[in-house]
């Protein structure tokens, strides 16, 4: 073979496979190319010049919330926070620069020294430290201008809560532990006990963070504070030269920017005028009640972070309101008004149920790196919302209700069940609800629920000694119910009047007709179905022989009569009067629960045919299986005070005029009749709602406000007895009974001499007993109340505008 004509062949070959394989690679990038530029260019292109685009979010403003005549009742206020380190709150940190210290100053082996040399070492250094800290609080106390002490003491409040905290989370994680291995059919000895203790007792969140001292405090005091807590000092006992051992001048102080949420009529002093109270309370002069919570249970509060839930509620809103979805989303998406981790969101309350509109919307800066170029998409502060309440009104009535002032709380004359079987005392705290609504807006000026809820405070800024002591106080008391709308109450005879006005309008009760009080209902059975006169005196109605018109039946409250009413009605007839006034319907205000209400036996409404034939006889008397609220009360007064127009109460002002919902059909004599029973009761000296006998036989009408016209209904409805445990169903200690008796109810219309009622007040007290004895002086203080706010005339002021006129009139 010719070698010297093979190797040029070969060497060709190879030549021709290397080129083709450029020629393939080439083909290849160049097809990569291609794709690159013409299929995805657009986006490569927007991706590299997306990273010459610096974004931020720039913040918004949360909407206010505001009273009828415009008082700001929330809004935003920027400020700092002056925080300390749990560390230091708790003395961890004391502690272990101390050991820190002790370890450096001694030059020996630091091992080889026992527990008791190193605890001699560690402690003078200790109390120094301590010292230190205690320096740090007087220094910041006169930066604040507050007293130390004060400050000490919510930096142990802060410890108290995070400690009980921790343990409660300790006591269920190993409760957790255990449940798990025994699921999974696991013993439990003493060594896997001390490891589920260990892991258990892990710290938590809270101590390893620092907490909040002072909040809102100026931007002044906010950058001096910055500059204190930079600084640092030798600690005690350390080589001056020695670098290595400088400790903060202030241990644990942080400054935070913050945008707070201030409530600045949350806390109200009110002077009440005592020389117009019942006579064992009356004094001259007045006094001032400070009040607390004064709104919390409508406006709500904040919490700083959201969770799911909100983040869930958001979702919806966008989804369900067109509005909301086309100001919020962004092109892309994205929504301007999304939730960040530390962002604060509305959880009770108008703070909550307004939270959309409130929240606003975040603006948007954009600014390319390589032109300089800037755009703005501006942000959209957060709407206000306004309320039909007023606040002044609200904090003078949340003032009549502290217990303080007598007029809730158990005295002599209440003639309290509570008291006669010594669960309860005089002096105790009642517990309470009141209304206040506009007839003819359907507009609620004051809604009241105590105990109040002091906002931001724990057990211990409510004087408790101890978390069982304050979880024994929530239990009974159930402070964050607002009664006003979210607690059921039997109703009692407040519901007289609308039994006659619906009897009448179903014909089971004919205009002048009259009904005998004979005592008891049943001719043969004289212990059931009885009068409340015959079972306190043995008397009747009627023992002058004649029957009871429904006017009377109402001024005197007759059972008998009403018993009857509730028998014709029947189950049908008697669950449509009740929700045609509305029981059944929740009210929608945008503050929280609410009870709809309840008729039958089984949580619900109906129309009667889930009764036992005998319930509408206890109905007719508001007795039986039928509960409601306050604000239904006063809304079915409203009710009949407009001659059936059904106006929905409200609490949040849309600015639009009232609409008439529905329409009871009240016959005219059957509205005449009930105004001029409430009328009796309140006015005519044998009216249940007249007058109250004090102690010592005195004996005074309880309406006695110049120039305004009453009408009004008691009730004294019977309730359950509410039993506390004090250690759950399976604990030693036997259940107790703390509150027993009736609830006190009064509803009454209001309105100027010679005119019509223009306001309904709905007053209950929890076991309180008499609704004349204790709800009829609180409904006058109310009315007082309306008076001093102008929302109805004063008689003084009224003279002394006629004077003038009068001494300018020409003589004869």
């Amino acid at each position: 073979m010719d070698l010297r004509r093979l190797i040029p062949s070969m060497f060709h070959r190879r030549v021709a496979l290397l080129m083709a394989m450029f020629v393939l690679a080439s083909l290849a990038l160049t097809g990569k190319l291609a794709w690159l530029t013409v299929a995805r260019g657009a986006d490569l292109r927007a991706e590299a010049e997306a990273k010459l685009v610096r974004q931020s979010w720039v913040p918004t403003h949360r909407g206010r919330i505001l009273d009828r005549k415009g008082r700001v009742l929330a809004h935003d206020r920027a400020g700092y926070d002056v925080l300390v380190d749990y560390d230091v709150l708790s003395g961890r940190w004391q502690e272990r620069e101390a050991t820190t210290l002790a370890r450096h100053a001694y030059t020996g082996d630091w091992s080889a020294l026992s527990d008791d040399e190193r605890a001699g070492l560690v402690a003078p250094l200790r109390r120094r430290l301590d010292e230190h800290v205690n320096a740090m609080w007087s220094r910041l106390g006169d930066e604040l201008d507050l007293d130390p002490d004060e400050l000490r003491s919510r930096g142990d409040a802060v410890v108290d809560r995070v400690e009980a905290m921790h343990e409660r989370i300790t006591r269920a994680r190993i409760q957790r532990e255990i449940d798990t291995r025994r699921e999974r059919g696991l013993e439990t000895n003493a060594a896997d006990m001390r490891r589920v203790m260990d892991l258990a007792s892990q710290p938590i969140a809270e101590q390893r963070q620092s907490h909040v001292i002072v909040p809102g405090v100026d931007d002044k005091t906010g950058f001096h504070l910055m500059s204190l807590q930079a600084k640092r000092v030798h600690a005690p006992g350390a080589p001056l030269d020695s670098a290595e051992e400088l400790i903060p001048l202030m241990p644990g102080l942080e400054v935070q920017g913050s945008t707070r949420r201030v409530y600045p009529y949350d806390e109200r002093v009110v002077d009440v005028d005592l020389s117009k109270f019942p006579p064992p309370l009356r004094r001259d002069g007045f006094r001032s009640v400070t009040s607390k919570g004064v709104a919390w249970h409508l406006i709500g509060r904040m919490r700083d972070g959201a969770q799911a839930e909100d983040v869930d509620r958001r979702d919806t809103a966008l989804r369900e309101r067109p509005d909301l979805r086309a100001a919020s989303l962004l092109p892309d998406g994205t929504d301007r008004g999304e939730y960040f981790d530390e962002d604060a969101v509305g959880v009770a309350g108008v703070e909550q149920s307004l939270e959309a509109r409130l929240r606003g919307l975040r603006g948007l800066r954009r600014e390319n790196l390589l032109t300089g170029e800037i755009e703005t998409l501006e942000p959209v502060a957060g709407r206000d919302a306004h309320l039909t309440i007023d606040v002044e009104l609200q904090a003078r009535v949340r003032a009549l209700l502290d217990p303080a002032l007598g007029l809730a709380s158990v005295q002599p004359w209440h003639d309290s069940d509570g008291v006669a079987r010594g669960v309860m005392h005089f002096g105790d705290p009642l517990n309470a609800a009141a209304v206040v609504l506009d007839i003819k807006s359907g507009e609620i000026l004051a809604l009241v629920s105590t105990p109040g809820v002091p906002r931001d405070a724990d057990w211990h800024d409510q004087g408790f000694a101890s978390q069982s002591e304050y979880d024994e106080y929530l239990a009974i008391n159930s402070p964050y119910v607002n009664r006003a709308v979210a607690k059921p109450y039997p109703p009692g005879s407040i519901v007289k009047p609308l039994m006659v006005c619906g009897a009448e309008r179903l014909g089971k009760l004919v205009p002048g007709e009259t009904i005998k009080c004979t005592g008891h209902l049943l001719e043969d059975r004289p212990d059931v179905y009885r009068c409340w006169i015959y079972k306190k005196y043995g008397m009747t109605h009627s023992d002058d022989g004649h029957g009871l018109t429904p006017s009377e039946a109402i001024e005197h409250s007759c059972n008998i009569f009403f018993y009857e009413v509730g028998r014709r009605l029947g189950r049908q007839g008697i669950a449509d009067v009740y929700t045609s006034f509305g029981l059944g319907r929740p009210f929608h205000l945008g503050i929280g629960p609410e009870f709809a209400g309840e008729l039958g036996p089984f949580n619900g409404i109906n129309d009667g045919s889930d009764l036992e034939s005998w319930d509408p006889i206890l109905l007719g008397i508001g007795q039986g299986p039928a509960a409601w609220t306050p604000l239904h009360a006063a809304d079915a007064y409203a009710t009949l005070a407009r001659g059936g127009d059904r106006i929905a109460p409200h609490l949040i002002a849309d600015g639009d005029a009232p609409i008439v919902r529905s329409r009871v059909n009240i016959p005219p004599e059957a509205r005449e009749q009930a105004l001029r029973g409430l009328w009796l009761s309140a006015n005519d000296e044998n009216g249940t709602g007249h007058a109250v006998t004090y102690p010592g036989g005195r004996r005074e009408p309880i309406f006695d406000v110049p120039g305004i016209r009453v009408w009004g209904k008691t009730g004294t409805a019977t309730a359950p007895d509410l039993v506390y445990d004090p250690d759950g169903e399976e604990g030693p200690l036997p259940p107790e009974v703390r509150r027993t008796g009736d609830h006190s109810w009064f509803v009454v219309l209001a309105g100027p001499e010679g005119g019509e009622p223009e306001y309904v007040i709905a007053v209950v007290v929890d076991y309180a007993g008499s609704g004349g004895r204790v709800s009829g002086p609180i409904a006058n203080q109310i009315i007082r109340a309306l008076v001093s706010e102008g929302y109805l005339p004063s008689a003084s002021g009224a003279a002394a505008s006629e004077a003038p006129k009068q001494a300018t009139e020409p003589r004869g």
